[in-house]
């Protein structure tokens, strides 16, 4: 009975906000857009007199305001125009107010500083009276101190299509600020390219590459003194497939020639390249910056093992050297991290590839060569038998990777333990149906 009283009394509560609603909408469309105009006025003014006993009065002007601005009657007047522009710099002001002081998690109004700016562009644009003009060009000026700490709230919030939005406007103010000789928001270089840093960053984020670079290019172009510039400008150019793209990249290293950033840019766009003999200095600088990284490490074993199968495949002798440069630097990122799945399972590659390789050259010999046979088999059992260990850590690692599975059934096929061999095949099998292996066969 209670509950039933209870949810009674909130359905009349429910419907009594909804009645005050709807009369307060009805009141105010009733009104009429001239007079809605001087109506907003007064209650703007009423809450710039006493804004804390008056907080509601600036909701009123707002709500009035926008009758004026939507309706033809009045949206082509100077005086409707300034009036919103004023309203809603207030709006602006309590709001980013409340996210500082009263620490307030969200903006109510995010949109409110630029629709500010909007609205003096169009007071400027239907002046008839100098007053009007100049009272235009100091609500923009006033518009660029709200979007300045506005941009700071949203970047703090990594709303980004806000921030993006509301710093391009301050990009613009700043161009009739000096068309009409008034005094410049970002008038210090630095500042000015901080800004548009953020702006780069802001489009980005949001999609807007065309406009980010470009942005980049002009801080380039300024000398701006911050390596993502280059980072940046060539993860854009990249996605592109802009040829020009690692130029950008080279010019960033000049001018800083310690800054990770770049550096590892540079060796992923040559990892993806193959371009192997490029890679092994920029990597050994690497190692020299981060010495206790052994994701460097690990990546400058991949590039010898590849330089290995390549001078292997071609018969050079310089393929016993790469196969034990990509070892050893292997080993040193296992000794940092062994619980990297790729650097264990590289190792066992590394063995096994080489073992393959042998086995390869075995089995195209002719019968008579029982000599080089036994050799070549001798061999490659032996790197079979070094790779097994860093397969084993490997599926301990990570029991559900295929190509794990498949070396180690091969090996323990080779030294005839079928039982375990048909054990990985088993769960190759279950892996290739889409199933999942729970542990690792390894304790």
């Amino acid at each position: 009975m209670t509950e039933l009283k209870h949810l009674r009394k909130m359905k009349k509560t429910l419907l009594s906000i909804v009645v005050l609603l709807a009369i307060t909408f009805n009141i105010y469309a009733q009104i009429e857009p001239s007079k809605a105009v001087g109506k907003a006025i007064r209650a703007h003014g009423s809450f710039s007199v006493d804004p804390a006993n008056n907080a509601e009065k600036l909701s009123e002007a707002l709500d009035l305001i926008m009758i004026a601005t939507n309706s033809d009657e009045t949206n082509k007047n100077a005086k409707t125009w300034l009036a919103a522009g004023e309203i809603y710099n207030d709006v602006a002001k309590n709001d980013i107010n409340a996210v500082y002081l009263e620490q307030k998690e969200d903006l109510e109004y995010p949109d409110a500083a630029l629709k500010a700016f909007e609205a003096f562009k169009k007071a400027k644009d239907f002046a008839e009276k100098k007053f009007e003009t100049k009272d235009a060009l100091k609500g923009i000026q006033n518009s660029a101190n709200q979007l300045n700490s506005l941009s700071n709230v949203l970047l703090s919030k990594n709303d980004y299509a806000n921030a993006y939005s509301s710093l391009t406007a301050i990009t613009e103010i700043q161009k009739v600020q000096k068309e009409n000789g008034m005094k410049i928001t970002l008038d210090d270089p630095v500042e000015f390219n901080n800004h548009q840093f953020n702006r780069a960053y802001c489009a980005m984020q949001i999609g807007n590459n065309e406009e980010a670079a470009k942005i980049l290019d002009e801080l380039r172009a300024a000398n701006y003194d911050d390596a993502r510039i280059y980072s940046y400008g060539y993860k854009i150019a990249s996605e592109n497939e802009d040829p020009a793209a690692f130029a950008i990249l080279e010019e960033g290293a000049k001018k800083y020639p310690e800054e990770q950033v770049i550096l590892f840019a540079q060796i992923n766009h040559l990892i993806k390249g193959g371009e192997y003999d490029a890679l092994t200095g920029l990597l050994k600088k690497a190692i020299e910056n981060s010495p206790d990284n052994p994701s460097v490490y690990s990546a400058l074993g991949n590039v010898y093992m590849n330089l290995y199968a390549e001078a292997f495949d071609a018969g050079e002798a310089d393929a016993d050297k790469y196969f034990t440069e990509s070892k050893s630097y292997y080993e040193k990122a296992a000794e940092l991290d062994p619980t990297l799945f790729d650097v264990q399972y590289s190792i066992g590659s590394l063995y096994y590839n080489k073992a393959a390789a042998i086995n390869k050259k075995m089995n195209e010999l002719p019968i008579s060569d029982t000599v080089n046979f036994d050799k070549y088999k001798k061999e490659a059992g032996e790197y079979f038998n070094s790779a097994l260990p860093y397969f084993k850590k490997a599926e301990k690692l990570n029991a559900n990777d295929p190509n794990t599975l498949i070396a180690l059934k091969e090996i323990y096929a080779r030294n005839n333990e079928f039982e375990v061999s048909n054990e990985f095949k088993a769960r190759l099998e279950k892996i290739q149906a889409g199933e999942t292996i729970d542990s690792s066969y390894f304790k």
